[in-house]
């Protein structure tokens, strides 16, 4: 069985794809033509966020 932890991890990296897209879109729809895009922190910054929702989900999976 994943914990917690492994669940937020793999939703993090799928979506972290999704982000990148996003950031990159908003950005050149701002005329930016110097795209800034940190995987890391965007990745930590999903992580972090899914994994509060996953305890509070599923606190029984909290090992």
């Amino acid at each position: 069985m994943l914990t917690n932890e492994q669940r937020a991890h793999d939703l993090a990296m799928y979506t972290l794809d999704f982000r990148y897209r996003h950031v990159i879109q908003e950005q050149a729809n701002q005329g930016n033509n110097e795209i800034k895009f940190d995987p890391y922190s965007e990745y930590l910054f999903l992580y972090k966020e899914y994994l509060e929702i996953f305890k509070r989900d599923f606190p029984q999976h909290d090992q």
